[in-house]
């Protein structure tokens, strides 16, 4: 059993400590290294070929298999890791890279165990790895059970709970377990769980088998009308169950996290005020941000926008990525592009708080991934039915849309939104741009325009100028879709 083994033993040590070091695995011959710094997995490394990052990188689909000899010699010729030369030239972004790290952890100690490698020694040395995993012992338990399922037989007729009092933000569940997670706050038998969930037994027992291995959830001999039984919560179950984001994953631009009484983060304080003055006019709940062109920083305005809300006493706040052509809030938030706004589309049953993360007192929906099939999805039924059910949870919903031109993903969008922000960026919107996106936009839901990329005037921030220095492509016609990774549910 995974919790009697002497490595995972060892790792627990190791985070309990608080060390910083490499923690050194071996069996004949064989080698691999893992990386810790604060009791914190950084990274992995192994002279094991099928364990090394450019073939987890390759097996993902976010680098080409061809392209990793010349990367290797790169990455030797200017002394740094084959993921910082994968990065710089721009063959993957960091947060693929993130998600590649910590899968490459997750394989060479699945790995480990599995061969039993000996634990041989722990240096105590300065770790200092480009892009750090910060794997802590619970989530790599947790993905350590979900690929060595050992099934849990249920009895149909007694009652299951969670384990009262956990927090469970701190790991990144399914939207499958998060479903079944928000039903287990009050006792249910087996048949309840398939009824509320949507979840065919076989799926269920597996998702079962993992909470069960986690020592998650308790069988109990009482009724659901019993005075023991749990409180049931109103409303979604966000605070306990969401997965929360790791700021050491946020990127830097976000400006409104980190200095909150910057210029640049007063200036959308401004902007929040203008939207609530608007507001006495007409109530914007659902507040859409696009722009008339790609490069115009919609996405990072979104974010910063976003987190600036909810940075206000007792707001509810979530930003849901609607572009599923180019999704890339993720990377502004430190987060996964799965699960998402794609994989909510595409399901039949699970609520939108099982696609959902969390940064702080700020929600969010990720993208999800790319679709072949955009305006079909944000123009169905589900997608009204989400931003219906948001409304009923949160104060204020931000969503980042597509650009108005050449695609239509946007009008469909702002009909589902109170108002609408369009971003436009300095020296590279053009009238023409504009004139073509004002043709096409709801004129009475536009709230105002946001002028990105402005040169600052002396007495303002330095930081000003790097802020807005912002660059990214957008694909309108065929792009390859990155590989989605399958699930224990698949």
């Amino acid at each position: 059993m995974l919790v009697e083994n002497r490595l995972l033993g060892k790792i627990r040590q190791i985070q309990e400590e608080g060390k910083t070091g490499i923690l050194k695995l071996g069996k004949e011959g064989k080698e691999i290294s893992v990386y810790f710094r604060d009791g914190l997995i950084e990274g992995a490394g192994s002279d094991l070929p099928q364990l090394h990052l450019g073939k987890v990188l390759t097996r993902r689909g976010v680098l080409q298999n061809s392209l990793i000899p010349d990367l290797i010699k790169r990455a030797r010729r200017k002394h740094m890791t084959v993921g910082r030369a994968a990065v710089s030239r721009k063959m993957l972004d960091e947060a693929d890279l993130r998600e590649g790290v910590h899968e490459q952890i997750v394989q060479a100690l699945n790995y480990a165990i599995g061969n039993a490698f000996e634990v041989r020694v722990f240096k105590d040395s300065p770790v200092d790895l480009y892009q750090p995993a910060r794997l802590d012992f619970d989530n790599l338990m947790l993905e350590l059970v979900r690929v060595n399922i050992e099934p849990v037989q249920i009895d149909p007729y007694r009652m299951l709970s969670l384990n009262n009092g956990r927090n469970l933000s701190h790991l990144p569940w399914l939207p499958q377990e998060l479903s079944v997670l928000s039903r287990l706050t009050t006792p249910c038998t087996l048949q309840d769980l398939a009824a509320s969930t949507g979840l065919e037994y076989a799926r269920l027992n597996r998702i079962l088998s993992v909470f069960h291995s986690l020592k998650l959830i308790n069988q109990v001999d009482i009724t659901p009308n019993t005075s023991t039984a749990l409180v049931k919560r109103e409303g979604l179950p966000l605070e306990h169950l969401i997965p929360e984001i790791s700021v050491s994953d946020l990127s830097e631009k976000m400006e409104t996290f980190f200095n909150p009484s910057s210029f640049i983060s007063e200036q959308f304080k401004t902007l929040k005020v203008q939207i609530a003055k608007a507001s006495t006019q007409a109530q914007l709940r659902v507040i859409a941000v696009s722009s008339s062109s790609m490069e115009e920083g919609k996405s990072l305005i979104s974010a910063n926008l976003a987190v600036s809300f909810s940075q206000g006493l007792g707001r509810k706040v979530v930003i849901v990525d609607c572009d599923l052509r180019n999704p890339s809030l993720h990377k502004f938030l430190g987060a996964s592009v799965e699960p998402g706004l794609l994989g909510y589309l595409e399901s039949d049953y699970i609520q939108p708080h099982c696609f959902m993360r969390r940064l702080k007192k700020l929600y969010l929906i990720t993208g999800g991934g790319i679709s072949a099939n955009p305006i079909e999805l944000l123009s169905s039924a589900r997608m009204k039915e989400m931003i219906a059910c948001l409304k009923a949870e949160f104060d204020t919903i931000i969503l980042d849309c597509p650009p108005f031109g050449p695609i239509a993903d946007a009008q469909i969008l702002t009909d589902l939104a109170d108002g609408l922000i369009m971003v436009t960026r300095s020296g590279k919107t053009t009238y023409s741009d504009l004139d073509q996106a004002f043709q096409y936009l709801d004129k009475s839901k536009l709230i105002g325009m946001v002028f990105n990329d402005v040169k600052p005037l002396m007495f303002h921030t330095q930081y000003y100028y790097k802020y807005y220095n912002y660059r990214s492509s957008y694909p309108y016609s065929a792009t390859k879709v990155p590989r989605r990774q399958k699930t224990y549910l698949e």
